[in-house]
């Protein structure tokens, strides 16, 4: 297995939050944008008065970015709707990391992935490549905002970490050889993977056709079973670059200040 130290999308990584903290820390966890988020911290809260304010904060994300909801405020803006503030200030984020990344991360690809047969159907606008990144970020505002210093919050693959240093392990995508999961220790830091080996589709030569597509022939990426995660200083930035990486491959460079440790074969 090759291993580039340079660390989604949204894609096919799974991420156990260690417990090798001073205070043991606490579990809270729920499901949200059709997938499991947690949250340890080691300081003395309630947790469960934690939860529904977590829960507000994803579902009003949710409602605002969502494809598959044909009442969100996406889907409206789809079928020809202005953005409201909260819509502008993403697609605003979107079109920069557009920029930065040369193109790569592309958001306006949503009737090629429902071609490709990942998408829910329409044309337009998809920002499932940073709105779960985007939500852990504004979770992370939110627990800080309650006086939570010290935690880490992921939701799928997108993670983030307040103060303290948090273990988080990123699986191997070669299911088949067992291979050991990466341990990254986050602290003050964001964590994103995009990766083919969750959601892709096998082809008969050991290729798998991914649901990250390239930007610039419109169709699935084809790789081996793989995965790129990056680190960077909020989550929407890493899920954004970790996708462009993805298509880009393992030899691109990435942004100073960044890191991305490649996994699988490549």
């Amino acid at each position: 297995m090759k291993r580039r130290i340079v660390l989604a999308g949204i894609a096919g990584t799974c991420f156990a939050l260690w417990r090798k903290q001073a205070r043991p820390p606490a579990l809270l966890a729920g499901r949200a944008m059709g997938c499991e988020w947690k949250m340890l911290t080691d300081e003395k809260a309630s947790l469960e008065d934690l939860r529904p304010g977590i829960a507000a904060v994803l579902e009003h994300w949710e409602q605002v970015l969502s494809t598959w909801r044909q009442d969100s405020d996406l889907s409206r803006h789809n079928r020809g709707e202005p953005a409201g503030a909260d819509l502008s200030r993403v697609l605003s984020l979107a079109e920069q990391l557009h920029r930065d990344t040369g193109g790569t991360f592309d958001h306006r690809m949503l009737s090629q992935l429902t071609a490709a047969g990942f998408g829910p159907g329409g044309s337009g606008i998809d920002l499932s490549s940073l709105g779960k990144g985007f939500a852990v970020d504004r979770v992370t505002g939110h627990l800080r905002e309650q006086g939570i210093r010290r935690f880490v919050f992921s939701l799928a693959g997108e993670v983030r970490a307040g103060e303290g240093t948090w273990p988080v392990e990123i699986e191997s995508p070669d299911h088949a050889g067992g291979g050991p999961p990466e341990t990254i220790r986050l602290s003050g830091q964001a964590l994103a993977t995009s990766g083919n080996y969750r959601q892709g589709k096998p082809q008969a030569d050991g290729m798998i056709s991914s649901h990250i597509l390239d930007p610039v022939s419109g169709r699935p990426v084809l790789r081996p079973p793989c995965s790129v995660t990056v680190i960077a200083g909020d989550a929407a930035t890493a899920s954004a670059w970790a996708t462009a990486l993805f298509v880009k491959g393992p030899d691109s460079p990435i942004p100073a200040g960044m890191q991305a440790l490649w996994r699988g074969s490549f």
